[in-house]
């Protein structure tokens, strides 16, 4: 079924990543659990009943329900899968909202390849706080499913937003999940991810990021280490504070601290 490179398990969802050979062929098989699968590199076929048969190619983003029957065969090239399978409370969550996926879905839009772009680079990061972020990408792919609430885009922001930006700004320092924040308030995680992103223009995970930044920005006018405003801010340590920091600014945190004195 392919050589797994490498596995997370983050609140609800098993991610990994698989390698397939030239010319992989994959006897027809089902899998225990429903999940989606991301084409990081190479093609191969996939034989859903004679009917249906998919090419699928770099950047494509499939659903498959649980226990759905299918063959593959990859090309001269081998590829590569990253996939993001739902645990049963995932499932339960999706009926709850009366999912309407019976068979496999492959995504047309370019939306969806963004999301699971976003989603590997996030897997692929060490450091902690990509889980938040990886969390939110895995729970916005299952919003582009068809299910009844997704027909529904609200004109205003619900009530609960407010208070789910008042816990990002009070605990931002503090690891959390986006499930966790959605129990607080009351909101159902995927209907949250889709919520805060519409109305803020980034996912939480992005909207925390910045808080961070932003906190270590106003710390480094003064003279605390940067050891210390990497614990303060919420980052792992230094040296993760320096690649967010470079990443959000241009600079890195000394060369912002000298910059900012300069100016001073």
């Amino acid at each position: 079924m392919g050589v797994p490179v490498k596995t997370r398990l983050i609140n609800g969802f098993v991610l990994t990543e698989y390698r397939y050979g030239e010319g992989t062929a994959l006897r027809r098989h089902c899998h225990e659990l429903a999940y989606f699968s991301v084409v990081l590199s190479g093609s191969y076929e996939e034989h859903c009943s004679e009917k249906q048969v998919r090419h699928c190619d770099s950047e494509k983003v499939l659903y498959h329900p649980a226990g759905e029957a299918h063959s593959d065969k990859f090309g001269n090239r081998g590829g590569a899968i990253f996939s993001i399978e739902l645990e049963p409370r995932w499932t339960s969550k999706l009926r709850e909202y009366e999912l309407k996926a019976e068979e496999s879905i492959a995504f047309p839009h370019r939306g969806v390849s963004w999301l699971g772009r976003r989603a590997y680079q996030a897997f692929s990061d060490p450091d902690p706080s990509s889980a938040l972020l990886l969390e939110a990408a895995a729970i916005e792919l299952l919003y582009h499913l068809p299910w009844k609430h997704s027909a529904h885009t609200e004109s205003y922001p619900p009530r609960w937003l407010k208070d789910v930006v008042e816990i990002l700004h009070a605990e931002f320092c503090q690891p959390f999940s986006l499930t966790a924040i959605g129990q607080r308030v009351g909101a159902h995680p995927v209907h949250l991810a889709r919520a805060f992103r519409r109305h803020h223009g980034m996912t939480m995970g992005q909207y925390v990021r910045r808080l961070r930044v932003d906190y270590a920005m106003n710390a480094l006018a003064g003279s605390e280490s940067l050891s210390d405003i990497a614990v303060q801010a919420g980052f792992s340590d230094q040296s993760h504070l320096g690649r967010v920091f470079r990443a959000a600014t241009g600079m890195t945190p000394a060369q912002f601290r000298s910059a900012h004195r300069r100016s001073c």
